[in-house]
This record gives C-alpha cells, sequence and structure tokens, in this order.
C-alpha cells in the first residue's frame, strides 16, 4: 500500500512541475494525473478506457483520495494497453449497462438514462494517474488570439474576466462548487480560468460569474447592463445546452449580444464558448455541434470562439460519456472543466 501511495504522490508531483511555469495542457503532458473512469461492465467483465497508454502500471485512488488501490487486487493492466479491468472482488465502485440506462421514471433516471446532481457520479468515477510517451496535439483546435487582453495581462493593470453563461458556467459539478461540496475542491472552469490568467501574469485578475443555471443566450441578453457596469477587459459568454432553438437563431441572439457589448464596451475582448455536447443516450447529440458552426461565423478581431466542442467529440473516441459528465447527461466532471479551463488559457498561454 505505501509503495503506491508514494507512487501516486510522485505523479500528481510531476504533474505540478508540468503544469507550472510551462502551463502544459493535459493532451501535450506527458504525465496524467486524476482521469476519470467510472467502470461498467456485466459482473465479472467491468473494465474502463484511458485516454493514452500508459508505459507502467497507473494509479488508481477513489475520487476523494481516500484511498488508494491496489494492482492485481483490485484492478489489472496489460501492457500497452488503454485498458483497466476490475477484479472479482475489486473495492472501486461501477455500475451494470442497466444501472446505467434504468428507464424512464426510475430512480435517479432523466429521459431513461442515469442521472444525478451532486457529488452522485464524482463519488463513482475512479482517478488514474500515469505516465506516457504519449501526446494529442490536434485534439484542440487552434483558438486564435486576443492581442489586446494579452498586452494588458503582462502589464501592471487590473484585469477584469466577465462570464456569463448557463449551469456549466455557473459550475455545476465542479468539486469545489458549492452545490457539490466533495473532496479535491476543484474550482469550476471559470474560476480555473481566471486563476490560470492570475498566477502566469503579472497583473491581478478578477472574476464576476454571471453564470445561471438553466439560462439561454436570449436571457443572456437581458443581462447585458450588468456585465457593462463590471468594465471588462474580457467577457467570456457560453450558452447552448438550454437553447431549443434552430442554429440561425441562436447566431442571430449571440451577434445582438456581441452588437451590443461592443457598442458600450469598445475597449472589450470577448469569447464566446462552444461546449460540450450532452449524452447521446438522452437527447440528439447534434444540437451543440450546429451551435459551434453558428459563433464560428460571427467571430471577428477581437472576438475569437473557444471551441470545447471539438475535443470534447474528440475525446469521446476514446472515454466513455460518464468517464467526462458530473451528471451523465449535459455538466463536465472536474476533468470537464479542467478541459473548458485549459483550452481557454492556451489563447493566452503562448508568450
Amino acid at each position: 500500500m505505501k509503495a503506491f501511495f508514494c507512487i501516486a504522490i510522485f505523479l500528481n508531483i510531476v504533474a505540478v512541475a508540468d503544469t507550472g511555469t510551462n502551463r502544459t495542457p493535459l493532451w501535450l503532458a506527458k504525465n496524467m494525473v486524476n482521469e476519470p473512469i467510472l467502470f461498467t461492465g456485466e459482473e465479472g467483465n467491468r473494465s474502463g478506457r484511458l485516454i493514452f497508454t500508459p508505459d507502467s502500471m497507473p494509479v488508481l485512488t477513489r475520487a476523494d483520495g481516500s484511498i488508494v488501490y491496489e494492482a492485481g487486487k483490485d484492478y489489472t493492466w496489460e501492457k500497452d494497453s488503454r485498458t483497466i479491468r476490475l477484479t472479482a472482488h475489486s473495492r472501486i465502485p461501477s455500475k451494470t449497462p442497466l444501472e446505467m440506462r434504468p428507464g424512464p421514471g426510475k430512480p435517479r433516471s432523466l429521459g431513461g438514462v442515469l442521472h444525478s446532481e451532486g457529488r452522485f457520479f464524482h463519488d463513482l468515477q475512479t482517478l488514474v494517474s500515469y505516465s506516457h510517451n504519449q501526446s494529442w496535439p490536434d485534439l484542440v483546435n487552434a483558438q486564435g488570439t486576443l492581442p489586446r487582453s494579452l498586452k494588458k495581462l503582462r502589464s501592471n493593470e487590473p484585469f477584469q474576466v466577465v462570464t456569463l453563461g448557463d449551469s456549466i458556467t455557473e459550475g455545476y459539478n465542479a468539486s469545489g462548487f458549492t452545490k457539490t461540496q466533495a473532496p479535491r475542491n476543484q474550482p469550476a472552469y471559470a474560476e480555473g480560468f481566471a486563476r490560470l490568467l492570475d498566477e502566469t501574469f503579472p497583473t491581478q485578475v478578477t472574476l464576476s460569474n454571471f453564470g445561471v443555471a438553466g439560462r439561454t443566450a436570449g436571457w443572456g441578453l437581458k443581462q447585458l447592463d450588468r456585465v457593462i457596469a463590471e468594465k471588462p477587459d474580457l467577457v467570456i459568454i457560453a450558452f447552448g445546452m438550454n437553447d431549443s432553438v434552430s442554429s440561425e437563431q441562436f447566431q442571430k441572439t449571440n451577434l445582438e449580444i456581441l452588437t451590443h457589448l461592443q457598442k458600450e464596451i469598445p475597449q472589450a475582448d470577448m469569447i464566446f464558448v462552444s461546449g460540450m455536447n450532452n449524452n447521446p443516450d438522452w437527447r440528439d447529440p447534434t444540437k451543440i455541434p450546429g451551435f459551434r458552426e453558428a459563433l464560428k461565423s460571427i467571430t471577428r478581431p477581437n472576438v475569437i470562439l473557444a471551441d470545447i466542442t471539438t475535443p470534447w467529440e474528440k475525446l469521446l473516441t476514446r472515454k466513455n460519456f460518464a468517464d467526462l459528465s458530473g451528471n451523465n447527461v449535459n455538466h463536465p466532471n472536474d476533468f470537464g472543466h479542467r478541459l473548458y479551463a485549459e483550452v481557454l488559457f492556451t489563447i493566452f498561454g503562448k508568450t
């Protein structure tokens, strides 16, 4: 047990070094720390997949960090494989396919799939840390740059960030979110992104987060006076998950937001976020990619798109949706929030 605990500590130290001054994003770093898996399968055949192939035995921990699981006793891993399998008497949490899709009207069911807010899925997911010799440079598309913001970040002037969006922006299912309150206490993406800026640049970065669960771009259009009053240097706008409109209407509403903000606060840069997709077993998964394309068409100087949708789609070729989601329907878990923050940070991470 002590050996595994030491390995876990070592990997966390390496990860801090790997994401310190260079801020290496998760898709380029050679050490993966706390990649989540929700193990699934029938009794006696439960497994999960990793993003990369470990170069040595991966370390598995309980989500709250209280248990370091034992290789051979709780799980097995074969060299040159991305798959981890649970043993017959494993202590690691898992679910059967039937439990993941209990059907309409059943407890913890939404649209027939297993669903819950708070820390329910956080506690089901196991965290995996490992070193590897791979990278995924095209996981994230080029995000563009914001020279005005970058110049101010390098100065000693205060830098104000405002985020406007729905429940994902509010912070749902991040372990540090007040309605989750789970160990590890990782911030949601808005705070995580602001922290990255504040730790990297000499200026003092402050955040005003106006994300509210269940809201749409139409609601956001009515909140712009609050945004303007903050006199922000950077505005991040992230809607889509609750918008039941056509891509054309979504584009129109976001363009109205952009036009009004550029008129009232022309000094502010703007980032529109095309977010994660929803669970395809719950709802049609084509809506969010359509919104991504709609947002691409309104970019211009000082206004860019942070595309989370594309890397999310790519990750799902190697991972299950339940590995990356905090509610198994339409919210990211800690790892998903980390992806959001790091994608946003790449806009400013190139000096």
